[in-house]
C-alpha cells in the first residue's frame, strides 16, 4: 500500500506560505467571512476531554467572528468519518475539522481501511495549532506496576494488551513504540471509543494516552502514571517522572492538536479563522480551561502553523516508519 510521501505536500505547502506572506489587509470578501455559522467536526466523542477543549475554543471564537461555530462529534473509523467529511467539503472556511497537527495518523487510518490517503496542504490545510498535549504512560491505579522497569519485566511473562483509538492512531503508535523500547511484546486493541473506562477497570495492563483528561483521574486516584513522555516533568504531576528519569534516556513525545480546513479554502479565509482562534486562545477562561485538562494553547500565526505542521509532519513520517515499517500493523 502506497504511503503519502513527504514531497508530495511540498508545492502546496510553498504556494501557501508565500500566498500567506504576500497578504496585506484582508480583501472585501474574506472580511465578510463569515456571513453564516462554522462547523467544526470532531472524532472524538461527546464529553471527552477534546470535546471539551474544543467546544471552549469555539465558545471564544463567536465574538471575533460574529457567528455561531458549533461543534458536532463524529467519532469512529480512526477519525477518518470527521475528516474526509471535512476534505470533501467546499473549500469556504464554513467546515472544519480538528484533529492531530501533523495529520499522520489519519493518513495511515485512511491507509490501514484500503482508502487512499489525504494529501496535506492539498486535500486539508492547517489552520492553527490549538496547543501542545503531554503523554502519559498509565496503569490501572490497582496495579502493582510502580515503574518502567516493572512493566518491562512483567510483560515478559505474560503478553500485555494496550489500547488505541483506533489503528494507525497516535495511542497504537506511542503504545507499540513504548513496547519496542522496553524489549517486550505487547496486544494491541482498538476501540471505537474512549479506552480509559477499561483501563481504569483494569481489563488493559497499559496505555499511552494524552495528558488532557487522564491527568485528572491520575490526581484523582483512578490511574497510575509511570511516566510522562515530555522533557519536564508536568506541574500538575509533580511527582511523576519523565521517561528519560524512568531509565529510557531521551524518548520525548508532544503532540500537537490543530484545526484544518479543507484544501485550497482561500489563504485570506484562513488567515481569518486563525486570527480568531489566536484571539481565543489568549483569553484567561481559554487558558484555565486548558491548565485544568493539563495541556497548554499554542497561539501560532498562520505562516507559524503552516511551517509547524511540514516539520511536525516529517518527523512523525520517520517515528511511524521506525515503529511500523510501511504501513500500521
Amino acid at each position: 500500500m502506497t504511503r503519502t510521501k513527504t514531497t508530495s505536500r511540498g508545492p502546496w505547502l510553498r504556494l501557501l506560505i508565500c500566498g500567506s506572506a504576500a497578504l496585506g489587509a484582508l480583501p472585501a470578501a474574506a472580511q465578510a467571512f463569515p456571513e453564516r455559522p462554522i462547523k467544526v467536526l470532531l472524532s472524538a466523542p461527546a464529553g471527552s476531554s477534546p470535546d471539551v477543549v474544543v467546544r471552549a475554543l469555539a465558545e471564544a471564537m463567536e465574538p471575533t467572528l460574529g457567528q455561531p461555530v458549533v461543534v458536532e462529534n463524529r467519532p469512529g473509523a480512526g477519525g477518518t468519518l470527521a475528516t474526509s467529511s471535512v476534505a470533501a467539503a467546499p473549500p469556504d472556511g464554513y467546515t472544519l475539522n480538528v484533529s492531530g497537527c501533523s495529520g499522520d495518523a489519519i493518513t495511515h487510518a485512511f491507509v490501514a481501511q484500503g482508502r487512499p490517503p489525504l494529501v496535506l496542504f492539498k486535500d486539508l490545510t492547517p489552520v492553527a495549532r490549538l496547543m501542545r498535549d503531554h503523554w502519559l504512560v498509565l496503569v490501572p491505579a490497582t496495579s502493582k506496576l510502580t515503574s518502567l522497569q516493572d512493566l518491562a519485566t512483567a510483560a515478559r511473562s505474560e503478553m500485555p494488551a494496550y489500547p488505541s483509538q483506533g489503528e494507525g492512531s497516535s495511542p497504537h503508535l506511542q503504545g507499540e513504540r513504548l513496547a519496542r523500547a522496553l524489549g517486550f511484546k505487547a496486544l494491541h486493541v482498538p476501540y471505537k471509543e474512549s479506552p480509559i473506562p477499561d483501563l481504569v477497570g483494569g481489563r488493559l495492563a497499559y496505555a499511552v494516552q494524552p495528558s488532557a483528561g487522564a491527568a485528572a483521574l491520575v490526581k484523582a486516584g483512578r490511574l497510575k502514571a509511570l511516566a510522562v513522555l515530555s522533557r519536564e516533568r508536568l506541574p500538575a504531576l509533580a511527582d511523576v517522572p519523565t521517561a528519560h528519569e524512568a531509565g529510557l534516556p531521551n524518548y520525548v513525545f508532544n503532540g500537537g492538536v490543530c484545526m484544518w480546513a479543507p484544501g485550497q479554502t482561500p489563504i485570506a479565509v484562513l488567515q481569518r479563522l486563525n486570527d480568531a482562534l489566536v484571539s481565543a486562545q489568549r483569553r484567561a477562561s481559554v487558558r484555565d480551561r486548558f491548565e485544568a485538562l493539563g495541556v497548554e494553547p499554542v497561539p501560532l500565526g498562520l505562516q507559524e502553523t503552516l511551517r509547524y505542521v511540514s516539520d511536525f509532519a516529517v518527523e512523525s513520517d520517520r517515528l511511524r516508519t521506525d515503529v511500523f515499517g510501511a504501513t500500521p500493523r
